[in-house]
């Protein structure tokens, strides 16, 4: 069996457990020793065979992160990290309806953080934990304001209901 074989079975192997980019199996193979032009070619066969496909990849993997509340600028910090390029990142946050649902994921990830804040803590301090959680999740400046806009203004409807 030839290096481009063992490299192949390889990433067989590696590809079993999760679904994996093809930067993340091309960087497996040379790291275990395998040349770059025999995991290059086990890479093309994997391909061909239908066992790596990036946009399909991307497609799901920010799927699953847009339900775990991230938002776009950590979505596509987490892509990049998974060797993804640019334009693939690109074209599949404008394909997807991630900036549709963006705001109200953001809106709901604000509740839950301030659900988390201790009573009576001080409003301004609470709001300013809200945001950071915000920013840690990857929203946007202005989608985070969004946010935190209609957090407040829950906040004062709630308020004026208990008079």
């Amino acid at each position: 069996m030839g290096e481009e074989d063992r490299a192949y079975e390889k990433a067989l192997k590696y590809l079993e457990k999760r679904e994996r980019t093809e930067r993340e199996v091309y960087d497996k193979l040379t790291g275990a020793g395998f040349s770059e032009k025999a995991s290059a070619q086990a890479l093309e066969r994997l391909r061909d065979a239908g066992y790596v496909n990036d946009q399909s990849y991307a497609s799901r993997y920010m799927e699953a992160l847009a339900k775990k509340g991230r938002g776009r600028l950590r979505i596509t910090a987490e892509m990049r990290r998974k060797g993804l390029n640019s334009e693939m990142i690109r074209n599949t946050l404008e394909d997807e309806a991630l900036a549709s649902d963006e705001t109200e994921r953001a809106k709901e990830a604000a509740r839950r953080a301030l659900a988390t804040i201790p009573e009576g803590m001080d409003e301004r301090k609470a709001m300013a934990k809200v945001n950071r959680r915000l920013v840690t999740l990857g929203y946007t400046y202005s989608t985070i304001g969004e946010a935190m806009n209609s957090l407040r203004s829950s906040e004062e409807d709630e308020e004026i209901e208990e008079e």
